[in-house]
């Protein structure tokens, strides 16, 4: 699927990825910010979430992460896709208890400008009143949604997963909120899809 402004594909994300080291980040390692961004991916998080992770609310043998407080929920936990769980678990294998990710939402959200304007990603350069949405830090949750949604990623058996999985994956309280104030897809979208 082609990127747009709420949208990233896995291909443009891999070559964000790739692009980390041109920031020069001095108080993180790439790494670091790499998996930051692959676990907001795979996990749907929002940026908050993602940022304050802690090695221990990762609890690998159930594929749980435990957020605490979240925008939603009291005590929300997150669900890690079994194809990022080896990748995950070797990145945590090393890492001391504590806090994984330094840095705060500001610096964070600077790292995705940047990024967008080296690698001409649409979502991190157009302005949130351009969109009438959310979609610099909330980019990964978004395009894991979409992905989910137009066959990209598929379940276990091959298939494609079904909006009530997704949106419960992005743990919304309904599926129509990720169908239609979320996802936003459009006719065309659908159309090639099925």
């Amino acid at each position: 699927m082609e990127s747009t402004s709420n949208y990233i594909n896995q291909i443009e994300l891999a070559g964000a990825i790739e692009s980390i080291p041109a920031l020069k980040i001095r108080k993180m390692k790439d790494k670091d910010v790499e998996m930051l961004f692959k676990i907001m991916y795979w996990s749907a998080l929002r940026p908050g979430e993602g940022i304050r992770l802690k090695k221990e609310d990762f609890v690998l043998p159930n594929r749980i992460i435990n957020l605490g407080q979240t925008k939603t929920k009291k005590n929300d936990k997150a669900v890690i896709p079994r194809a990022f769980i080896p990748e995950l678990e070797q990145y945590l294998k090393d890492k001391p208890d504590g806090k994984l990710f330094n840095c705060k939402y500001i610096t964070f959200y600077k790292w995705l400008k940047r990024l967008g304007k080296i690698n001409g990603i649409e979502a991190w350069t157009t302005h949130t009143s351009e969109t009438g949405e959310k979609t610099v830090g909330h980019i990964f949750r978004k395009s894991v949604g979409k992905d989910m949604m137009f066959g990209e990623i598929l379940d276990m058996e091959g298939n494609k997963i079904d909006i009530p999985v997704i949106s419960q994956h992005m743990r919304h309280s309904k599926p129509s909120m990720t169908i239609d104030h979320y996802l936003k897809a459009t006719s065309e979208q659908v159309k090639n899809t099925f």
